[in-house]
């Protein structure tokens, strides 16, 4: 009975611990606000998941994770987290490789198996369009949406294989839990 107690108990806390990851975010709340408890689980359990790139000057700290992909000939849009721990605030910073063309025209095409379909266009570059564009895709991602970007007119492929979707996947859910959305 002690062994079948202390196993519950155990599994009551190892599920407590673990987020529900398909949780969707509610796009009219999300914002830039952090708190020094989620920077501090940030800093303590996922930062080593990073690299991190500080920019003293400006007093800013660029999270890519470490399992991106780093080198594709495919349309890659990896997502930074950046830390700005003078104002509380973490934004989303995105950087497409050149197949997937520049900031200011990036262009997705989402698709799900129930046959709906969507489009997801990055108006200018601030961190707010930036941050909508990405919890759009997050939100897609979620929904099990395939996914195509336009360039050049010509509809690519995106976010095609496991690891590039799961490196944004990531990088979101790690961002929503600094910004106290999860």
């Amino acid at each position: 009975m002690k062994r079948l107690s202390i196993l519950l108990l155990s599994l009551f806390i190892i599920s407590a611990c673990n987020p529900v990851k398909d949780k969707k975010v509610d796009q009219t709340t999300i914002g830039f606000k952090t708190d020094e408890s989620s920077k501090l689980f940030f800093k303590n359990v996922r930062r080593s998941y990073y690299d991190v790139e500080v920019m003293e000057e400006a007093k800013l700290e660029i999270y890519r994770l470490k399992k991106r992909v780093k080198e594709s000939d495919e349309p890659v849009v990896n997502i930074n987290i950046v830390n700005n721990w003078r104002y509380d605030e973490a934004y989303v910073l995105l950087e497409p490789n050149s197949a997937a063309g520049s900031l200011s025209d990036i262009k997705v095409i989402w698709e799900n198996e129930d046959g709906k379909s969507g489009e997801i266009s990055l108006e200018g570059g601030n961190k707010k369009n930036q941050l909508d564009f990405a919890a759009k895709v997050y939100d897609q991602i979620q929904n099990g949406s395939q996914f195509y970007i336009m360039k050049d007119g010509e509809k690519k492929a995106f976010l095609i294989d496991s690891k590039s979707r799961e490196a944004f996947r990531v990088t979101m859910f790690d961002y929503f839990r600094l910004t106290l959305e999860y």
